[in-house]
């Protein structure tokens, strides 16, 4: 019984871990997208950029932090279903 209990232990650690990591990601690509908005409010200033680049660098910059944000629910999704699934192969 106790073995059941530490194989569990571990599963939940490795979810956890994977949220973890999932968090760095998440954030490590937030802070591009940080710097990419930085970046085209600094363009911006310049009367020689045209607007169709600022535009697309704005949309560059939310793009990537949508996708992200998808990514990273997926990602907890599919660690949730892996742990569930684990746990019902120890269990069952």
């Amino acid at each position: 019984m106790a073995g059941d209990w530490y194989k569990t232990a571990v599963l939940l650690l490795r979810f956890l871990l994977d949220i973890v990591v999932g968090l760095f990601f998440l954030v490590l690509i937030g802070i591009a997208a940080l710097l990419i908005g930085k970046f085209v409010k600094w363009l911006s200033t310049f009367d020689v950029v045209p607007a169709p680049v600022i535009k697309g660098l704005t949309f560059l910059e939310y793009g990537l932090f949508a996708v992200d944000v998808v990514c990273f629910a997926f990602l907890v999704m599919m660690a949730g279903y892996k742990l569930m699934v684990e746990i019902w192969k120890e269990y069952r």
